[in-house]
This record gives C-alpha cells, structure tokens and sequence, in this order.
C-alpha cells in the first residue's frame, strides 16, 4: 500500500506539459459542414470499431461506408458509395489532414486540398427512418 501511495505522490507531482495531449474521442455523430446542424444535413457516424457511415441528418442513411483509424494528425479511411459494388475489393486508403482539433470541432483537409469540417452531435441526432420504430 505504501508503495501505491508514493507511485501515486509521485505520478500526480509530475509537470502537466510533460503528458501529450489526448486527441479528441471520436466516435459519435459529426454533422458535416461550416457551422454546426445536428438537426439535418450530412454527417459521418464514426464507430468504436473502427467503421464510419455518411449519413443525411435525422433520419437517412447511410449514402456510404468505409473504415476509419485516427492516427493523430490524420483521419485515415476507406470510401464505398451505395449499393457497395466494390464492397468486397480492397479500397485506396485516403486520410484527412487534421489542422484543428477540439472535443466538438475537427477541421481538416482532404486528399484534394478541400476543407472538411466536422462538429460533434448527440447521439440521438440520428433518428430511426420513418416506419422504423427504433435503430
């Protein structure tokens, strides 16, 4: 017990600068666009499993599909446009260039060059499709 208290004095007197900063957690709803609209429009559903959706805020979707990864300082992901003809082939692995990142707004660039900027919803900005009664 001695032992865990002094590790613990000793882990918790250590500078702040000298932990790296966490990224923002992303999984979740991002509504896509230059403000935020967590009412309608597009967004991406980022998974914990490492599977993204592109989807139209409430209540349609998802339009595309792929794989994503966040390696810091980029977003790395897969592209596959509905109905997935090419679902079962490997896809070119694109990223974007993360240039601000908050726990509510992510600001990057993709492979092009064109600015893509993500602001964080509530879960239950995606709603189930009309006649669906739940997800």
């Amino acid at each position: 017990m001695r032992n865990l208290t002094l590790l613990l004095t000793v882990a918790l007197a250590l500078p702040a600068q000298a932990a790296a900063p966490e990224p923002a957690y992303m999984p979740g709803v991002w509504s896509l666009g230059e403000t935020k609209n967590c009412e309608s429009g597009p967004a991406w559903v980022f998974l914990a499993d490492g599977y993204y959706a592109e989807v139209t805020l409430p209540d349609k979707g998802p339009s595309a599909t792929g794989l994503w990864k966040d390696e810091g300082n980029a977003i790395a992901y897969t592209h596959s446009h509905m109905p997935f003809p090419d679902m079962m082939m490997a896809n070119e692995l694109k990223r974007l260039t993360v240039e601000e990142r908050t726990p509510d707004r992510l600001t990057t660039r993709n492979y092009r060059g064109v600015a893509r900027i993500f602001h964080r919803c509530p879960v239950n900005a995606v709603k189930a499709a009309v006649g669906q009664a739940e997800h």
